[in-house]
């Protein structure tokens, strides 16, 4: 049996392959361990592999688990990441809202724990929300913003996925010329990186946008490219997605031999993605329909038809529905012709406004996410200004704050004067004058390993706490040692500020 933080890893691997059969297998190991911890990865687990397949109901029923999971283990990083899982479902789903609620949530959270990695996939998640609801603009702002957190982080591997998500917002705008530059910039990065996947993913998207400006012939070659790539690394998907681009593109480009040798290929292929067996049966309908097979094409547009309704697929639905209605124009049947426009028309018009109504509540959820921001902000301004940062942070976490020293060395400082001093000043040089002195001695405590706990008015309090030394041939200073020289370099650094200090505060 795998050890917990084997089958972790486990997870993570099965995660980036898209591979649902071992995310399943891993959860039932997990199980075995009975442990609180391992209760929570399994429900991720099998949270991740139902989405895969399309079980998006059934996927958030177990990612809510492994949430709850979390919650009662104290692991906000991992609630953190199973709430943006969550995101993820919503996004595939269409719920745009719930999903920027979720993607924002997960970023709050990460941003208190320090999680700049995942600060920037929390921030590029909600770039795709934007992107997917023709925000475009708010989608480039937001990848842009996730780009320089990794490029400040020298992740590589984010600046890579980031650079091709620009690159997917200029293909959806029509600027083919920037969408290649920016895949190619991708796929540059992804090969200095070595890593496969990525390397797969940049060389597919840069065959779709040869593809949509209908050059078939390097679309195919970067499709197969993508295909050798993606059945070396095992990852059914990814082979499953390609693999229908390129029935699509021999579709289109009227290489029907190919494209049916093709499609007994796709016969015995696993494919988890709903989206793509509809694809598969349009195309696959196409093909009938050039033979003159005008009914078979039809009960197979029929057949594509339900798996799309099944899955709430509105623009695949759409689609056949629009091919529908013109076979039923080629056979001279009026009672489909109608049946099938009118159905076309109206999931038209819904996801039109839709759109619209998508828009307007991604605008509400944004005012709320706005105002709990500021709200949070003033929260952490005010246990900043009376708590040490390292404690303010633990608080803002939710942690129940209750250290417990049993010697710790006070230095109480007072500046002599103070009253009259500002009396004679504006009081705009009275607050750049404490700032001034309360800036110089927060240094001089972080030099000394003191930490400040609290400035009321013109006083200034900080405490000494025993360390532990890092190495035992290290003599660490006792607690009064350091309070002491604190408070001496104190005296000596006010002495050292600028001439326009008042002449009282230097002596």
């Amino acid at each position: 049996m795998r050890t917990f933080e084997e089958l972790k890893e486990a997870v993570k691997k099965a995660t980036r392959i898209n591979d649902a059969a071992a995310l399943m297998e891993c959860a039932d190991e997990l199980d075995d361990l009975a442990t609180s911890e391992a209760e929570a990865v399994a429900h991720n687990s099998r949270g991740s592999a139902l989405s895969l397949h399309g079980d998006y109901s059934a996927a958030l029923e177990h990612f809510y688990r492994a949430l709850a999971s979390h919650d009662r283990l104290g692991n906000s990083s991992g609630a953190a990441g199973v709430t943006n899982n969550i995101g993820n479902v919503h996004h595939r789903t269409g719920n745009y809202p719930a999903a920027l609620e979720h993607f924002h949530r997960a970023l709050a959270v990460n941003e208190v724990l320090g999680n700049s990695r995942w600060v920037a996939i929390n921030i590029a998640n909600i770039g795709n929300v934007y992107h997917r609801t023709g925000n475009y603009p708010a989608a480039l702002e937001h990848y842009y913003r996730a780009l320089a957190i990794h490029e400040e982080l020298g992740e590589s591997s984010g600046v890579a996925l980031v650079t091709g998500n620009i690159g997917l917002v200029h293909e959806s705008t029509g600027n083919y010329p920037a969408a290649l530059e920016h895949h190619h910039r991708a796929l540059s990065l992804h090969e200095e990186l070595g890593d496969s996947r990525g390397v797969a993913f940049a060389t597919g998207n840069i065959g779709n946008v040869h593809g949509s400006t209908g050059n078939y012939p390097a679309a195919l070659e970067h499709y197969h490219r993508a295909l050798a790539m993606y059945d070396e690394l095992g990852d059914s998907s990814g082979v499953a997605n390609v693999t229908c681009n390129i029935l699509s593109a021999l579709t289109l480009s009227r290489e029907h031999a190919k494209a049916e040798a093709l499609l007994q290929t796709m016969e015995g292929m696993r494919i988890d993605n709903p989206g793509v067996v509809v694809q598969r049966e349009y195309n696959r309908a196409a093909l009938q329909e050039h033979h003159g097979n005008i009914d078979e094409a039809r009960a197979t547009l029929l057949s594509a038809l339900l798996i799309a309704q099944e899955h709430t697929l509105a623009s695949e639905q759409a689609e056949v529905h629009r091919t529908l209605r013109d076979l039923a124009l080629k056979q001279n049947d009026l009672a489909s012709y109608v049946e099938h426009n009118n159905e076309f028309t109206r999931i038209t018009e819904e996801i039109n406004g839709k759109d619209t109504a998508t828009k307007l509540a991604m605008q509400e959820k944004q005012r709320e996410i706005d105002a709990k921001d500021r709200e949070h902000q003033k929260y952490m301004a005010v246990l900043n200004s009376t708590l040490p940062i390292h404690i303010a942070s633990r608080v803002a976490r939710g942690e129940v704050v209750n250290d417990h020293h049993e010697n710790a060395a006070v230095i109480f400082l007072d500046i002599v004067g103070f009253t009259s001093i500002s009396d004679r000043i504006p009081s705009g040089h009275v607050v750049h004058l404490l700032e001034q002195i309360f800036t110089t001695l927060d240094a001089v405590c972080e030099m000394h390993g003191v930490v400040k706990i609290k400035t009321i008015g013109d006083s200034y309090m900080a405490v000494a706490f025993p360390q532990e030394s890092s190495s035992s041939e290290q003599r660490v200073a006792s607690i009064e040692e350091r309070a002491a020289n604190a408070a001496l370099d104190m005296l000596t650094a006010i002495a050292d500020l600028p001439e326009s200090l008042p002449e009282s505060l230097r002596e």
